[in-house]
């Protein structure tokens, strides 16, 4: 949950949407300026949570209340789970 919420809160803050194109793309940034090990931790961090059987609204507390994030990718149509999986997927 740790590495979930520093990127939330380090990297989806109320102004993200200023320094990157989309959302996909501060994750990019997020793969470029952290060391390996944390993006790792991060990867593997969220592989877990969707792993475990948690359901949507589950998900979204978690992004949104429990991490800090600004971003909420239900307002561009997404359910959560897939924007897990597309996080995971920027995430090498």
């Amino acid at each position: 949950m740790e590495k979930i919420q520093y990127l939330a809160q380090a990297y989806f803050h109320q102004d993200y949407d200023l320094e990157a194109e989309n959302p996909i793309q501060v994750l990019t940034e997020f793969r470029d300026a952290e060391p390996p090990e944390v993006v790792e931790e991060l990867r593997d961090a969220m592989e877990r949570v969707l792993t475990s059987g948690v359901c949507e609204e589950e998900l979204t507390a978690l992004w949104l209340d429990r991490a800090g994030a600004c971003y909420d990718p239900r307002q561009d149509g997404m359910e959560m789970s897939v924007w897990f999986r597309q996080m995971i997927d920027a995430l090498p």
